[in-house]
């Protein structure tokens, strides 16, 4: 008995396909939007920019307040998580806990780039967390040190540039949390 030889082709082409890599995902590269827009968590931040940024749909945010009711922090955990990973942390601290020599060894240590011109004083860089994940974070700070804002990504959404996005965060944040301050 003879087979054609299209039969033949047939189980090595689907054999092929089923070992072949899956597709390429394109990068995301939605806009964060405003980051301060309703609905909000933390009393100031974007549900919709946490979600675009950490790629989480069911999260727990947690935010905390200084004086006169201030934004101090909001951190957000993945509720998916049984160890309830953070997702993003966002602190103001007043007065800076980090002194300058402090910020600048942290830079250096963790190959940090200055921020554009009209952040700074500031930096970016890929820091390491436990397990060796990588954070994509943020330092920025008064012209005194005296307010430091920090924006920290810890698990972000697949095919977006986290440092990227925590930039982003720091650009829209620094004007009300660091710049316009009484």
């Amino acid at each position: 008995m003879r087979i054609p030889a299209s039969t033949l082709l047939v189980p090595i082409i689907l054999a092929a396909a089923a070992c072949s890599s899956p597709p390429h995902s394109p990068p995301d590269t939605r806009p964060l939007a405003d980051v301060t827009a309703a609905p909000h968590e933390c009393d100031l931040i974007s549900s919709n920019a946490i979600k675009v940024a950490t790629g989480l749909q069911s999260y727990l945010a947690v935010g905390g307040k200084k004086g006169k009711g201030r934004f101090a922090s909001c951190s957000v955990t993945d509720t998916t998580d049984s160890a309830g990973g953070l997702g993003l942390a966002i602190e103001v601290f007043e007065p800076s806990p980090i002194s300058p020599d402090g910020l600048e060894n942290t830079k250096a240590i963790a190959k940090g780039s200055d921020l554009s011109a009209e952040l700074r004083p500031g930096f970016a860089a890929w820091r390491k967390g436990s397990h060796n994940r990588a954070i994509a974070s943020v330092y920025g700070w008064t012209p005194d040190y005296k307010r430091l804002l920090t924006v920290n990504i810890y698990k972000g959404a697949k095919g977006r540039n986290a440092l990227a996005d925590a930039t982003e965060f720091f650009r829209q944040l620094k004007p009300v949390l660091l710049d316009d301050h009484e």
